[in-house]
């Protein structure tokens, strides 16, 4: 009875010992991102949005809000209160794209131009 207990003891250690050293993982580092030192509006936000969110059904007038059209995104952002320049990882439209449903939408180099373009303090330029 004792020599069966150690047998199957020593089954379960072989077989998890195989498992642990049969896996393997590849470690992901995340993406460096540069962006210029100064970020515009019109330059560099504006395209983002036309290419992502601004199309039929989506972001735009009439439909899902905000409205981020060329003629009405800047607008629409700052009196409906999606960008906050005192906390600018905290604004809405930034975690919207970094943990919130548009996250897929969003690459990491729009990311850092949209977070770049809040810390300057948001401006229509």
């Amino acid at each position: 009875m004792k020599a069966k207990s150690i047998y199957k003891a020593l089954m379960l250690v072989t077989i998890l010992g195989g498992a642990l050293a049969s896996c393997t993982w590849e470690e992901i580092k995340p993406q460096k991102v540069t962006v210029p030192d100064s970020v515009k509006f019109s330059v560099n936000i504006l395209p983002i949005f036309s290419a992502n969110c601004a199309k039929s059904g989506c972001h735009v007038k009439g439909f899902q809000a905000p409205d981020l059209s060329a003629a009405n995104a800047y607008t629409s952002l700052i009196f409906y209160g999606y960008v906050d320049t005192d906390f600018p990882d905290q604004s809405a439209l930034y975690l919207k794209i970094t943990s919130g449903s548009m996250k897929d939408k969003a690459t990491d180099v729009d990311r850092a131009l949209i977070l770049r373009w809040i810390q300057q303090g948001a401006l229509d330029n």
